[in-house]
């Protein structure tokens, strides 16, 4: 039953982008009232910061227009990802650590604009299997929404986005 509900979701991008906007919203608002001395904190176990993680996500939503708009790009030859796209991750994460959590989360709004606005402008040029794939991103975005939830809000939020997905 939910599979259906998720698959409907994947079908329908302004339905993806109110979830993303409203994932969003709710992310700005407890992050708003976290101290900032614990935005910069890692985990106990060594989990990303709350600014690692806002910075880990614009990654992949900018990783994901660059790689969804070269497939859609008749002109672009290779559309394949990045080869080592761990080791790109893992250096674009180190470049985060060192920047103010200020700009990371501008960087953070900024990719996830660009995620948003793709999805309104090229979603219907996307064919199924390429939606299909675009699962993966957006599975590993809420991912980590929902861990940064638990760690602001012990998960009640967390129980919401669940059950809108």
């Amino acid at each position: 039953m939910v599979r259906r509900k998720v698959t409907g979701r994947m079908n329908n991008w302004q339905m993806l982008v109110d979830a993303i906007m409203e994932e969003d919203r709710l992310l700005r608002e407890r992050l708003a009232r976290c101290p900032q001395e614990v935005r910069d904190v890692k985990g106990a176990d060594g989990e990303l910061s709350f600014k690692e993680t806002l910075g880990h996500i614009a990654f992949w939503d900018n990783f994901t227009v660059e790689f969804f708009s070269n497939k859609l790009d008749k002109a672009c030859l290779d559309p394949r990802p990045l080869v080592n796209f761990e080791e790109s991750s893992g250096r674009a994460l180190e470049k985060v650590s060192q920047l103010p959590f200020g700009e990371v989360l501008v960087r953070y709004l900024e990719a996830t604009g660009a995620l948003t606005n793709f999805l309104g402008v090229h979603w219907g040029e996307l064919s199924p299997r390429e939606r299909h794939d675009f699962w993966v991103p957006l599975k590993h975005r809420k991912y980590h929404r929902i861990s940064l939830f638990r760690a602001l809000d012990g998960g009640a939020l967390e129980e919401e986005m669940v059950g809108e997905a």
